[in-house]
């Protein structure tokens, strides 16, 4: 792993180097996949973050970090996207799970609609609005050719319209109808990709102290909660739960991040001299005041090749893949 050290009060978090050797899974009422037939691909996404920020405070300290993924084209994030989608169809094939003809599903009225009033043009950009807005989380979501790219979050990201819909249990109560209609199961497939695992030490009143910690830990990486496959069944939304994803009848999804095994980046240092004027004033009023200071650090991460890149973030993805579609078949 290699890491960007931040100086005087700011130092960085140290973070977990490796994964487990394969994808841990978690379950959100995976039961609720008994019985289904077969499965339709509603929705299908790879999402990439392009920009990673980690922020850690503690007292008057503040550390800051904001690295940009470079060397990596949109080709390639598509090229991804295509594999993962192959690779996904063809672990539910040797998982035995029915997968409803695309067509069949792209034809159906009630899934146009919901198509028409959730979904985006691929890609679709996020920044996440719920961080500094000049320093933000940045992610592209890239869908198979001829699919809209639609944003999966099941934890707190986004703006509040965004966090909202992601448990808009209407929707969820409008796609129970669409799977009765087409006599499958609705499948949400979301893979959330990083080339870095942010971290930050979090604001304690009750300890103090004025060492802020703010790091990524760099290498390509599959992210746990939001790396996920969701279901809706004929029976819609979930009711009277307190599941993150209520709008879903069911959900499988990483428990833990999964990390590859080679990191692939090298960083370059790319603070400006405005942070560091900044961190300058800050750190001055630390001396005077006691317990203030903040450090801002900026940074490029470009892999060793785009050829490397795809091949490392294609393994991670199948791998998965092949996890979730024994875990549903396992629910069946």
């Amino acid at each position: 792993m290699k890491f960007a050290h931040l100086a005087a009060v700011v130092v960085l978090l140290p973070m977990l180097a490796l994964a487990d050797a394969s994808p841990s899974i978690g379950d959100d009422k995976a039961s609720a996949f008994k019985g289904s037939a077969r499965v339709a691909i509603a929705e299908f996404g790879v999402e990439f973050y392009t920009q990673i920020h980690a922020e850690g405070r503690q007292g008057g300290a503040a550390a800051m970090v904001t690295t940009e993924l470079k060397g990596v084209s949109d080709a390639d994030f598509q090229a991804i996207t295509e594999q993962a989608y192959a690779d996904t169809l063809a672990a539910l094939q040797t998982a035995g799970i029915e997968v409803l003809d695309q067509a069949v599903v792209n034809a159906d009225a009630g899934y146009q609609a919901l198509v028409e009033k959730y979904g985006e043009p691929s890609p679709y950009t996020f920044a996440d609005s719920s961080l500094v807005k000049d320093k933000p989380m940045v992610s592209r979501v890239f869908a198979p050719l001829g699919m809209k790219a639609f944003l999966s979050t099941s934890t707190q990201r986004g703006n509040f319209s965004q966090r909202t819909d992601s448990q808009n249990q209407g929707r969820g109560s409008r796609e129970g109808e669409l799977a009765k209609s087409l006599g499958a199961t609705l499948l949400h497939v979301h893979y959330l990709v990083g080339f870095g695992l942010p971290s930050a030490s979090r604001n304690n009143a009750l300890w103090g102290g004025s060492t802020a910690r703010a790091g990524i830990a760099m290498g390509n990486v599959l992210f746990a909660e939001d790396t996920e496959w969701q279901f809706v069944t004929d029976a819609g939304m979930r009711t009277f739960t307190t599941s993150k994803r209520p709008r879903h009848t069911g959900a499988l999804y990483l428990a833990k991040p999964y990390v590859a095994e080679k990191n692939l980046f090298t960083v370059q240092d790319t603070t400006g001299s405005a942070d560091q004027r900044s961190d300058g004033v800050m750190n001055a009023m630390g001396s005077l005041l006691g317990g203030f200071g903040q450090k801002t650090q900026r940074s490029d991460a470009a892999p060793e090749s785009a050829d490397a890149y795809r091949q490392n973030v294609t393994q991670l993805i199948a791998t998965s893949a092949s996890a979730f579609a024994q875990a549903l078949r396992a629910a069946q």
